[in-house]
Formats: C-alpha cells, structure tokens, sequence
C-alpha cells in the first residue's frame, strides 16, 4: 500500500523422475503460475509377463478354438495364424532371445478378426470370441499394442 512493493508473481514447481512400476500420478493446483513435469519410464505390470505365460495363453486359446463348435475351416484358419504366433513366441523361449512382437501381432489380429467375424453370424463362436478377447486382452500389453490393435 504505502510505498510498499507490489509482491513478485508466485511461481510453483513440481518434478517426477525415474523408472516407476505401476502408474505415476502428478496433481498440482495452483493460484497463478504453475510449471509441472513428469519424466520416467513405466513398465505395466503385463508388461513383465513372461514368455512361457504367453504361450500358456495361447495354448488355452488353442483348445478354445478346437473345441468352440465352429466350422472345420473358419478353425483351420484361425489355428493356421495361431500356430505362426505360437512358434514365434516358443523360439524366444528356447533361444532366449527377443520374440518377433509384431509378427506375433498380426498373426493374432488375424485370429482376432476372423472370430469377431464369426461372432457376427454364429452363436458357438460368441463364447469363443469371449475368450479370445480376454487372452487377447491379457497378451496386448507384453506386444506393445492396445487392445483396440484386436478390435476389442
């Protein structure tokens, strides 16, 4: 007031830094300036699933595609892309070394879109696509991809 100076702008600042399992929250509230920054790598829990659960995965939505009830070649079809995903994930196992995510990707969207298909048009597949989204689901974060990537 009286030849008082006027007080300078507040500043506020916030900082989070480093490797995090599971999620990083940041809240900040402020009155007037505010600078926030959030750096770090997270690694989701799925991420950290190992190989051999991958296959143990894949083998359960083996035996759900041969015992759904659904025509001979929609199964064929669906276990022929299976099966390409299946032997990219066993060689990572037994070579230790890194899987070919991507292709193991796509082989399963082939699988993903031929039983969301017949999901469309026959009721002994609803089931199957029930399960197969639900391993899907469980396998799309170790490849890196949403589950949107399958359709679901």
């Amino acid at each position: 007031m009286f030849g008082k100076k006027p007080p300078e702008n507040p500043t506020q600042s916030q900082s989070i830094g480093g490797n995090v399992t599971g999620s990083q929250v940041q809240m900040a509230q402020a009155g007037r300036d505010l600078t926030a920054v959030q750096l770090g790598d997270s690694d989701d829990q799925t991420q950290g699933m190992t190989i051999s659960e991958v296959v143990q995965l894949l083998e359960k939505l083996e035996t759900a595609i041969k015992s759904s009830g659904v025509a001979e070649t929609e199964q064929e079809e669906m276990l022929d892309y299976l099966d390409a995903a299946k032997k990219e994930a066993k060689k990572e196992a037994a070579k230790k070394k890194e899987a070919n995510k991507t292709l193991i990707g796509e082989n399963l969207k082939q699988v993903s879109e031929t039983m969301k298909n017949l999901q469309e048009t026959s009721e002994a597949a609803k089931g199957l696509w029930q399960t197969g989204a639900e391993i899907l689901k469980a396998i799309a974060p170790w490849l890196g991809v949403a589950v949107h990537f399958f359709g679901i």
